[in-house]
């Protein structure tokens, strides 16, 4: 009588499934703080036969235990899902804490090129440029940093506008006026195509998909929390633990069982 190992791949699947899940889930956690950070979600189309029509394209994982070719038989397909839904919008009162109400995200330069973030944490450089903490450039709506020019006035405010228009507040003797310095660039970008490249980063493959943003607003004085929800990632991790180590109780005991059989048949 021929072994199965069916119920081995089954369960091992399965506990490859609930890590890349653990995995998810304890970064959404460890971001929970992290301004304008998105969070994942890992879905799975499961166990499935080659032959099947609605076999996803891009298989993640092949499975070849005990020198089986498993991948004729099954194929384990995983997608990471970013929730782009909004934070909460937080008061601070500080003048560079912006947030984005709304559709939109901000364009920084770094030394990767432009990326694009939800995060409003800003602060001046000592050259007047409007930086990022990791001293990413925030760009104007041309595409080119934005800087406050202090050795030209003598600046007593910045004003933000909810369109994004950035003035400063001079004062000359006893006169106050707002000089316009730029515009900060708030930029749409169509579902699916922000790739995540860091806590709260994303990059577009084809920048020429990216439109300038018509429904926002720009809040100054407000931070975009993340949009995590630590009660309830702490009820899917328990959830997911548990199952994991399900899955590698019936590992061990298929693997007992399997192990006596042979041995069983030895003895024949």
């Amino acid at each position: 009588m021929g072994l199965s190992y069916q119920p081995l791949y089954i369960a091992t699947a399965g506990a490859y499934a609930n890590q890349r899940k653990l995995e998810v889930i304890s970064n959404n956690l460890a971001n929970a703080s992290t301004h304008g950070y998105k969070r994942d979600i890992v879905a799975f189309e499961g166990l499935i036969e080659p032959a099947s029509p609605i076999t996803p394209i891009n298989p993640k994982l092949y499975f070849d235990l005990h020198n089986e070719q498993v991948s004729q038989r099954m194929v384990l397909f995983d997608e990471t899902y970013t929730d782009f839904s909004q934070g909460a919008l937080i008061e601070t009162g500080n003048t560079l804490d912006i947030a984005i109400s709304g559709d939109g995200f901000f364009a920084v330069q770094t030394e990767d090129g432009i990326k694009f973030t939800r995060a409003g944490n800003f602060t001046l450089s000592p050259d007047g440029y409007i930086i990022t903490p990791q001293g990413y450039k925030l760009l104007g709506k041309k595409g080119e940093p934005i800087r406050i020019p202090f050795e030209e006035w003598a600046p007593q405010d910045i004003v933000i506008t909810p369109d994004g228009g950035v003035f400063l507040g001079v004062r000359h003797g006893e006169e106050r006026k707002s000089i316009f310095i730029d515009q900060i660039g708030v930029y749409s970008i169509p579902e699916g195509l922000a790739r995540k490249v860091g806590e709260n980063l994303f990059d577009v493959d084809d920048i020429s998909y990216v439109q300038d943003s018509e429904n926002f607003e720009v809040l100054q004085g407000f931070l975009e929390s993340s949009n995590v929800n630590p009660i309830n990632e702490m009820v899917s991790l328990i959830e997911v633990q548990r199952a994991y180590e399900a899955n590698t109780r019936v590992i061990t005991s298929v693997d007992s069982t399997l192990s006596t059989s042979i041995r069983d048949l030895g003895r024949v």
